[in-house]
């Protein structure tokens, strides 16, 4: 039993399923989840894992614009239709859509082939900032180009609502799709390039070889983790009718029928289940419970007491403690994890313990962790195995991005939509920077300044000693 609220609910296995649910009074939330049934929904190449999102108070079709918003304007030249998708995990990246077969996402820090303009490569040093805004500098001669891999999405039905890495936020796209996603399989270090204002270095760009497909309708969302391979495409494919006969919640009206529990000593921990519904109290208690089948476990200290109850109408139930034990068998994958009991490590794997409730959780480095919850009865011997699952490849250990630099002169600019500089050489196409940003180039610019006005007062003081 759960006083009323709202609660998640997490299932880990070959597809995770997340359930975001309401718990109201004398009404009985029913989470079903067949995770084979998701996996068979999703398929294409490179997928790596699923995960499978139930929300009760998300509308993802609400996000749908109306009238639509046209995100493939194509403004013609060696540019882009630069939009946002406030994309910062786990890098910045933003969106360059040249047409409906020519939508790109960018990453920021790195020199990037946005298509063609009559035969002309469009190569840019790509800057993103967070909160949306981006900004394209022409270079030329760049060292390394970051490779493209393509994605095709479809869905069943058509025209789901559709993320990219968790990103959406001016362009909202609909299935099917087609875009181009970085495809980087190792870092890179030390690229450079020719732009305006002179040589671009890049320390590193950092390896991205997978993204986070999400196709979303209703309630429900589905998230892909597909890596990514350079110069292939990936088909992914959702069938969401099968998704949502696969994960459905309901809620039922139940009557609720009160039992009282004692014990002899008082203050035990008790735990009333019927297999799967569990409540939790310490003695004298009165709980209101559906009508079943029970079993009452009291433990205090190495004392305990067990029960049945069949629960028709109003009972009562007194335990009388007495000493007992449980034995706990766990089995590890892989047999090297650590394992704790109610946060605290054990070193053996079969324990002898008093009857009552424990957390056992399990974990080990590469591997995501598991808790899962133990009860013990009096006399019981229990065996659990618990299989860890290694982490995906997008969960390695975080990695700081070198904050983008800034231009020339683009201190005072608070412009966001793109602009084209009458004076640059080369048609190049440029977004103003915001004012924040490592002040590398600018303090360059700054200290030619210097020289300038200082090569001035030497002429004017030249100047002045002649006509003495």
């Amino acid at each position: 039993m759960l006083p009323p609220g709202n609660y998640t609910v997490r299932i880990t296995g070959n597809v995770t399923v997340v359930a975001q649910v309401s718990v109201v009074a004398e009404t009985a939330t029913i989470v079903r989840v067949n995770p084979s049934e998701i996996a068979e929904a999703v398929s294409g190449e490179g997928i790596v894992s699923i995960r499978a999102i139930f929300n009760e108070s998300a509308n993802y079709s609400r996000e749908k614009l109306n009238p639509p918003f046209n995100p493939f304007a194509f403004p013609g030249g060696c540019g882009s239709n630069s939009g946002y998708l406030n994309i910062s995990n786990p890098y910045p990246m933003g969106l360059a859509v040249r047409g409906r077969d020519e939508v790109y996402i960018t990453l920021n820090g790195t020199f990037m082939h946005i298509g063609d303009d009559d035969g002309k490569p469009c190569i840019f040093y790509v800057e993103v900032y967070p909160g949306g805004s981006e900004r394209q500098e022409s270079v030329r001669n760049a060292t390394y180009l970051v490779p493209w891999a393509r994605l095709e999405i479809t869905s069943v039905p058509e025209d789901l609502t559709f993320y990219i890495n968790g990103g959406h936020n001016r362009y909202i796209f609909y299935t099917p799709m087609g875009l181009y996603v970085p495809a980087i399989p190792h870092d890179v270090y030390n690229a450079t390039a020719i732009g305006y204002y002179g040589t671009i270095r890049i320390p590193i760009i950092h390896r991205l070889d997978t993204h986070v497909v999400g196709i979303a309708e209703n309630h429900y969302l589905i998230e892909s983790v597909v890596r990514v391979v350079p110069n292939e495409t990936h088909h992914i494919n959702v069938d969401m009718k099968k998704v949502k006969s696969a994960l459905t919640v309901e809620e039922k009206t139940v009557k609720a029928v009160a039992l009282e529990i004692d014990s002899e000593p008082g203050n035990a921990s008790l735990v009333v289940t019927d297999g799967v519904l569990r409540a939790f109290a310490t003695t004298p208690a009165t709980l209101f419970l559906p009508p079943g089948n029970y079993t009452v476990i009291a433990s205090r200290g190495n004392l305990s007491a067990r029960e049945s109850v069949v629960l028709v109408e109003s009972s009562s139930v007194f335990l009388k403690l007495s000493p007992a034990s449980a034995t706990l068998t766990v089995v590890t994958y892989p047999g090297n994890a650590t394992v704790l009991l109610n946060g605290k490590e054990v070193v053996a794997r079969n324990l002898t313990l008093s009857p009552g409730r424990y957390n056992l959780t399990v974990k080990a480095p590469g591997y995501l962790m598991k808790s899962v919850e133990v009860i013990l009865a009096p006399n019981e011997s229990k065996r659990i195995e618990v299989n860890l699952e290694k982490k995906p490849a997008m969960e390695s250990p975080e990695i700081v991005v070198p904050k983008p630099s800034r231009g020339l002169d683009e201190t005072n600019s608070e412009k966001k939509t793109p602009t084209k500089e009458n004076d640059t050489p080369g048609d190049t196409q440029t977004l103003p920077a915001p004012p924040s940003g490592p002040p590398g180039r600018h303090y360059y610019f700054l200290w030619v300044k210097v020289v300038i006005l200082t090569g001035v007062v030497g002429a004017v003081y030249l100047v002045l000693r002649l006509r003495r």
